[in-house]
């Protein structure tokens, strides 16, 4: 995927499509610190400063501050569901190999006759370089609960956790796609590289954090060459078949959209959890510590 930091419009059939993307968590914060120059013609007002505190969080300097990776909110609860999905989940079936050592299960005979120091036969597992592209919808509607958010970020994290711990290379991307009429807007941001250890300090923020979508990203759109009235609604959603459209998603990509979409309504973190892998198409890989369905009251 091409991210460069330089708005770009585009039509495209029959929308106009504003874009602009991030390598880093770092480069889209220092965008933001630059002050790029308001669209006053479209935002009368900067709903990204004048937004109340209990729907939008904190305020937009402190939601800057954020991105350094010092948001910690509800990270307890992170901790506590990576220890339960750990608990259950193994390798994703890396197959094996049998090597020459010095220790083993088996003699390696012909070794023993030539005199060398490996005697014996190890198993060992083949790691497969395997890697994935997960794309995360940062949007979500106005009346998302904080619960729905929270438990949608943590499941995120806890997949790209277990991936990794078992060979599996994470591209991670963050992303918002809307439109007003026929105008779309479309950002991404890249906060994790296969390779790259998971930064759970840092990747928490995007996922979690009410004020990375509801301060930046509305200042992110602030600064954007909109000709629509994008100061009224910030935008609508985009529906799924656009987004996949839009950012090439295909077979071997996952799409994780608005809570709502994935089935996670915050009440219960195992039903969430479970409708969340159904609709990734990952229950028959990843299982799930003592799951039990809302209103069971016998397990």
């Amino acid at each position: 995927m091409d991210i460069t930091k330089t708005a770009t419009r585009t039509i495209r059939d029959g929308y106009a499509l504003v874009r602009i993307g991030f390598k880093s968590l770092t480069e889209f914060e220092m965008y933001l610190r630059s002050d790029p120059p308001v669209n006053s013609h479209i935002f009368k007002q900067m709903m990204s400063i004048n937004a109340p505190t209990d729907f939008s969080g904190e305020p937009l300097e402190k939601a800057l501050d954020y991105c350094h990776g010092g948001y910690r909110k509800n990270f307890d609860r992170f901790m506590e569901l990576k220890k339960m999905m750990d608990s259950v989940n193994t390798a994703y079936g890396h197959g094996r190999k049998t090597v020459s050592s010095v220790v083993g299960s088996r003699p390696n005979v012909p070794s023993y006759l030539a005199g060398a120091p490996k005697t014996m036969y190890r198993i060992e597992k083949v790691k497969e370089k395997k890697f994935i592209d997960i794309y995360f919808n940062l949007a979500y509607g106005g009346v998302t609960r904080d619960e729905q958010v929270i438990n949608r970020g943590l499941l995120t994290l806890n997949l790209v956790s277990l991936m990794e711990e078992n060979g599996i290379g994470v591209n991670l991307y963050v992303f918002e796609a809307c439109h007003v009429e026929n105008e779309v807007f479309l950002a991404e941001i890249s906060i994790k590289k296969p390779g790259e250890p998971l930064n759970v300090g840092k990747c928490f923020y995007p996922l979690c954090g009410k004020e990375f979508v509801r301060r930046l990203m509305l200042r992110l759109k602030e600064s954007m060459p909109f000709k629509q009235d994008w100061g009224i609604s910030y935008g609508l959603l985009l529906d799924e078949t656009k987004v996949r459209e839009l950012l090439g998603i295909g077979g071997k990509k996952l799409l994780i959209l608005s809570p709502d979409k994935m089935g996670i309504y915050g009440r219960d973190l195992y039903a969430d959890a479970d409708a969340f892998l159904d609709k990734l198409d990952l229950q028959d890989t990843i299982s799930l510590p003592g799951y039990r369905k809302l209103g069971d009251k016998d397990k």
